[in-house]
Parts: C-alpha cells; structure tokens; sequence
C-alpha cells in the first residue's frame, strides 16, 4: 500500500532510503539543511525540501498532519537528531523510525519513548558478517530464537533433484521457502545482466536447476549442514 513518509536527512542512508522508498511506489518528503544535497535528490522523489528540522519552525513547512511515517535519518549530528526527535514527539502522534548513533544517542531515544531506532551500520555489519561465516551465503535476515532466512547459492549436489528427493525437512530441520531464478537478459545498452523473479510456493515436484537461488529457513547450525553436506 503506498505511504507519505517523510526522511529527514539525506546523507548516504538516508538519500539512499528515500530514492528506495520512492522506487517502491511511496510518495516521499526529503528534507535536508544542506541545499546541495537537496539538489541532488529532488528529481529522484515525490518532493526535497531545504529546512533545519531541529528549528521548531521548520515544523509548519513539514506536511505532517496526514503523513504515514517520519524517519529521522540524519548521520553525524547527534544534537540535531535529538532535537528534531524532540519536536516530533511534540507535534507528531504518528510512527517515527530514528537512526540511533552511538549507544548513548540510543538511551536518549529510548529516554523520549522512542520505540523504532535503528543502527544501519551495525545492521549492515551483522548482515556480511552472516554472509561470510555461511558458505555461498548472498544475503541473510534474522529471525527470532535463533531462527533465520538466508539466500544461498544451490549447492551443487542437489541440483537435477526434486524438492522431495532431498527431504531437507527432515534431515536437516530447515525449510526452503522459495526459489529465486536468475536469467540473463539485455539491458537497453545491450549489456548482459542478469534479472531475477521468485518462483513462488514450492512444490515437491519441483526440479532444481544449477542458477538458482535458494530462500532457506532455519537455524544457522542447520543451514550450513545442509550446504557442506550437498557441495
């Protein structure tokens, strides 16, 4: 369902979640205090505006009466994060997601009930360092109880073979959601790349083919057995 969300401060992550946001069919308000940075984003989203959010001025310029979501996205200046975070909770009754940046700036936060603060680099960081420790491991996200969902290359062995034939249920107490195919394709400037598609619910009947991409549910343990055990 598409959202008004505003993000204030659109440095790196926060120019980035904004254009993502936008791509995903959102109508987006960036803001920023710096002008070249609002430049630089304009034509990518639904509006960029130039104000110093941490000025309770700034709030009559914000169209927050009837947005959906406001993320305080700004890197670096732990003070104008505060004080913008501070007068939102004052004249914003709606959901706010803050990027926290150090641990303190994280109990401030907490401090104004703050219930959504994200850390990115930390995220970041936790996401490769699962990608690396899981062997032909793409992308990762953490679950709860140990439990997670990782993007893993197929492992050669299975590759031919139908889901039934390989019964990781049972073996190995993991689940594999869905597939991603891959497909080489042209671009407009007649490069190859290669698009990706999921293949949807699985079924037992289903073969596997040597491109695919795996979605596999489980707990670390029992995700890498079953790709050290099929390579």
């Amino acid at each position: 369902m598409k959202q008004k969300i505003i993000v204030i401060g659109l440095g790196n992550f926060g120019g980035n979640l904004a254009i993502k946001l936008a791509e995903d069919g959102n109508e987006v308000f960036g803001i920023d205090k710096n002008p070249e940075k609002v430049d630089q984003i304009h034509s990518k989203i639904s509006h960029a505006l130039g104000l110093n959010t941490a000025e309770e001025s700034s709030i009559d310029f914000m169209p927050i009466d009837d947005c959906d979501l406001i993320i305080v996205a700004i890197g670096e200046n732990i003070g104008s994060s505060i004080s913008t975070t501070a007068l939102l909770r004052k004249y914003y009754k709606g959901r706010i997601i803050v990027r926290s940046l150090s641990p303190l700036h994280r109990t401030v936060l907490e401090a104004m009930n703050i219930s959504e603060i994200i850390e990115p680099e930390a995220e970041y960081a936790h996401d490769l360092s699962n990608r690396i420790m899981t062997k032909g491991a793409v992308k990762s996200m953490d679950l709860y109880d140990d439990y997670e969902i990782v993007e893993v290359r197929i492992p050669p062995k299975i590759v031919g073979k139908m889901l039934s034939e390989i019964d990781i249920k049972n073996k190995y107490k993991a689940h594999i959601v869905t597939v991603i195919k891959q497909e080489n394709t042209l671009n407009f400037l007649g490069s190859m790349t290669i698009e990706k598609r999921m293949h949807g619910i699985m079924h037992s009947v289903y073969t596997f083919e040597a491109t695919d991409l795996l979605l596999v549910f489980g707990t670390r343990p029992n995700i890498d057995k079953f790709i050290e055990e099929n390579q």
